[in-house]
């Protein structure tokens, strides 16, 4: 399936931010449609502002957007007073409101809430009537830069105190306790913070132990009885990949009970995947999602290597899964090179972006940061870029699910 164009010719951007609850675990993921390719002075179409949305949120599904979580979706109010938004189940999202809302726009707001949709507010204090529209939407999102999180607060605490609160613009882990202390419901932005940064010479022994079996795993020659070593080591790694060759994931007619049989119907790049993500998960004192982001970024690297380059496939994964290592374990780029054994090229990606796995690990890094910009200035074709992330969300969300 292609990706999608207006009718500019831009390919639609669908991309994710995390969302997290007061005590930083991912909540959700706020769903960004946008267009890669626009001139600055194009003037967004009525397929745009209309369709391109649900359109591409369908073609993509949800599952491999969100999984379990909530997604939050940017709308107006005239997508509302269409209805554009039943394509998306109540229950699974939050429609962020935005532009001016007037009083007019009350009795739409409730009908939306009656149909089960949770509602944020974006220009609250910019109505008329704020504390009308507050309870009869029920939520309201504030940006942390605007300056109106305190009067936002105090509004809400006064006249809709259960009401739901997004923060966002957060950009550090600083800007978490303001947050905190209003209640937030929910924080966006950069909000983590890099697991302790660990100063040499000296680095925990269960960390080292995550970067050899990941050196390991990474190994372009790594074989089925390599594989089938590393994983018996650890009992807890064995139950899971045995379980996922028993789920629904393969559907196999018959019970798998040895870890080289699961490596064979799973095969070598599933496993590896796996255990790297179970590895990183027991070593990081961030939520698992986080790890899982990881891995998307990883494949999102392989898809476009496959697409452009494939005899950089694997490369391009070994890249983007190291490329994370300084968040989840607290180690520098040069620390992870000095303790792994890895190709010039991979170690030039890392250290200062060079070469072809640098220029796809920088794109993918913008794609992550919704840079529009530096998509379209990218060397690689938006269509690729973008057709390779729904693959990495897809593959990922099967792996994730049937763990």
């Amino acid at each position: 399936m292609a990706p999608l164009t207006d009718s500019l010719g831009g390919v639609t951007y669908i991309g994710r931010a995390p969302v997290f609850d007061r005590r930083l675990d991912v909540a959700g993921f706020h769903l960004i449609v946008d267009q890669i390719g626009r001139g600055p002075t194009d003037e967004p179409d009525p397929i745009h502002t209309r369709q391109v949305l649900t359109r591409a949120l369908l073609e993509v599904g949800l599952d491999s957007l969100i999984g379990a979580r909530t997604g939050f979706v940017d709308v107006t109010l005239d997508m509302l007073d269409d209805g554009l938004h039943h394509a998306l189940p109540g229950h699974r999202v939050a429609l962020e409101i935005n532009g001016s809302i007037d009083s007019d726009a009350i009795d739409l707001l409730r009908g939306v809430r009656e149909e089960g949709y949770t509602l944020l507010v974006g220009s609250l204090l910019d109505t008329a009537n704020p504390s009308e529209i507050l309870q009869v939407a029920g939520g309201v999102g504030v940006d942390l830069g605007s300056g109106a999180l305190s009067e936002v607060a105090t509004l809400r605490a006064q006249v809709a105190p259960r009401s739901k609160l997004l923060v966002s613009g957060l950009k550090n882990s600083t800007d978490v306790e303001p947050c905190r202390q209003v209640d937030a419901t929910w924080l966006r932005g950069e909000v983590l913070q890099p697991t302790e940064t660990i100063d040499e010479p000296t680095v925990p022994a269960s960390r080292t132990a995550v970067l050899e079996l990941l050196a390991e795993l990474e190994r372009p020659e790594v074989g089925i009885d390599d594989i089938d070593r590393l994983v018996s080591i650890d009992l807890g790694m064995s139950y899971k990949i045995l379980r996922m060759a028993n789920s629904s994931y393969l559907a196999l007619e018959r019970r798998v009970e040895r870890t080289r049989d699961a490596i064979v119907y799973l095969g070598i790049d599933t496993v590896r995947a796996v255990a790297a993500l179970l590895a990183l998960s027991e070593a990081t004192d961030h939520p698992p999602e986080i790890v899982h982001l990881s891995l998307v970024r990883a494949k999102h690297c392989e898809e476009i290597a496959k697409a452009t380059s494939p005899h950089l496939a694997h490369a391009a994964f070994t890249t983007g899964l190291f490329s994370g290592l300084d968040l989840l374990l607290g180690l520098s780029v040069h620390q992870v090179l000095d303790r792994i054994p890895v190709s010039d090229e991979i170690a030039g990606a890392l250290r200062d972006r060079s070469g072809r796995l640098g220029t796809i690990l920088s794109t993918v890094m913008a794609y992550e940061r919704h840079d529009l910009d530096a998509l379209a200035r990218s060397s690689l074709e938006p269509a690729t870029i973008v057709m390779a992330y729904r693959h990495a969300l897809t593959w990922v969300g099967r792996i994730t699910r049937n763990l």
